[in-house]
């Protein structure tokens, strides 16, 4: 079906046709929602994707323990709820201030006084330093191996710059540590530090390896 519709549509009009259905979906998710939520877990995994994790409580739009739109602002869970939260390649896709900065209010509400939260995303310092210094050619590779079934449909390098700021539109921010801490102190979080996703492996090893640390910025903050 989907071939069927890129051979059908422009480029355009196949993305819009995407967020289209993802918004139906979205929608579909929001109204679904429970206004609150028991569980027992003290760990969040939030934008688990098929990555469903022993021990977490784990989070996504669809196909999840728990199936919520992070977009709307709004977690229902009891206020110190979890000792930490990890979200790995999620806020990108949200806009700032409507809908990141609202989350994160959201997750220092539900993390426990001293409590952290790891977040990684594509790190815009990083893919901005690949295309003058023309290292993007390593960055796709890197992607490549990493996602076997991504290409660059026989484009130039540099189309990977808008590859990875637009994603065929679902990209709505890209970040840097320095902005990713901004928003993190805005919503309440400090010590906000800069690591890497060893670091993250380290503490929970559970974690499938995203060999990402090309592309990403990782940080780790604690509730203030």
């Amino acid at each position: 079906m989907k071939s069927f519709l890129k051979s059908k549509l422009s480029m355009r009009q196949y993305e819009l046709l995407r967020m289209l259905a993802f918004e139906f979906k979205r929608w579909k998710c929001r109204i679904s929602a429970p206004k609150r939520f028991e569980t027992n877990e003290t760990r969040l995994h939030l934008g688990c994707g098929d990555r469903h994790l022993k021990g977490w409580l784990n989070v996504d739009m669809f196909g999840s323990d728990l199936n919520l739109d992070f977009a709307a602002g709004q977690l229902p869970f009891a206020d110190g709820q979890f000792d930490v939260i990890v979200s790995q390649h999620v806020v990108e896709h949200l806009t700032i201030e409507d809908e990141f900065l609202p989350l994160l209010r959201a997750c220092c509400r539900v993390t426990k006084q001293g409590g952290e939260i790891w977040i990684s995303t594509p790190d815009m310092e990083k893919v901005s330093k690949s295309y003058v210094s023309q290292k993007n050619l390593d960055m796709i590779e890197d992607r490549k191996h990493r996602l076997p079934n991504w290409d660059m449909d026989g484009m130039p390098s540099q189309h990977f710059m808008n590859d990875i700021f637009h994603q065929q539109l679902e990209h709505r921010n890209l970040f840097d540590f320095e902005l990713l801490k901004w928003c993190l102190e805005q919503a309440g979080f400090k010590n906000v530090l800069r690591v890497d996703e060893q670091k993250l492996l380290a503490k929970f090893p559970e974690f499938p390896e995203r060999n990402d640390d090309y592309q990403s910025v990782y940080v780790k903050a604690e509730k203030a």
